[in-house]
């Protein structure tokens, strides 16, 4: 399986509500309608962008048995190619692609209702290696030492993903090693919660520091529009 993940940007002439109303209430019908080979389809509306970091509108999550089946079977017919390319062009004014191996680290045997937002709030963080660290080197330590850490000292997380970016669709977009999405039942836990304990939380950030060049959190609702079950 590969999954990809688009960093999305609505057109200058919309607002963020109505690129979000166009997204959902349009695109994802025909998404699901014309790409056949498309396994999990999550599209997160984007509620908070972090001051200093690019503006978001949404942040899409797109499930392959295979990327030859996004790069060569992606379309039903070439109707279908035509038809979200013209409504593409309605709401987006540009994206960020990674191709990347995602692995779940709690929560995979949550419910996932489909179509409608997911029940608490999720944070979408793009992770980019300390300086004078290999990629190989950061998902080692990441995969390896902090997930474990994370999952300890991080009691509040309803479910917990890494995703480790393999490549770029696109050469001239930012690097980036992975991409962290964490889910928690509701606000409160998310900001007064993070933590087990003061020390908990110095064990944790004091490992990010040695992996982590950096780091920051859109906040975004989920909606599942097709899951693997």
């Amino acid at each position: 399986m590969v999954k990809l993940i688009f960093f999305c940007r609505r057109r200058s002439d919309i607002t963020h509500e109505r690129y979000a109303e166009l997204l959902l209430g349009s695109h994802v019908p025909l998404a699901l309608k014309h790409h056949p080979t498309l396994r999990r389809y999550v599209v997160n509306i984007v509620e908070h962008s972090p001051p200093g970091e690019t503006p978001l509108d949404s942040v899409g999550e797109l499930t392959f048995d295979s990327l030859e089946d996004f790069r060569q079977r992606l379309y039903d017919s070439p109707e279908g190619r035509r038809v979200i390319a013209h409504d593409v062009k309605q709401f987006m004014g540009g994206a960020s692609a990674y191709v990347t191996s995602e692995h779940i680290q709690k929560g995979g045997d949550r419910p996932e209702p489909v179509g409608t937002c997911s029940p608490g709030v999720k944070m979408v963080c793009p992770l980019r290696r300390r300086a004078g660290m290999s990629h190989a080197a950061f998902v080692d330590h990441w995969l390896g030492v902090h997930v474990p850490l994370a999952l300890r000292h991080h009691p509040g997380m309803s479910k917990y993903v890494t995703n480790v970016v393999e490549a770029r669709l696109d050469p001239n977009t930012d690097e980036i090693d992975g991409v962290a999405e964490l889910h928690f039942p509701s606000r409160q836990t998310m900001t007064n919660g993070l933590f087990d304990s003061p020390a908990g939380e110095e064990v944790v950030r004091a490992d990010i520091e040695r992996f982590i060049g950096h780091t920051f959190a859109y906040v975004v609702a989920e909606f599942v529009q097709r899951s693997r079950a």
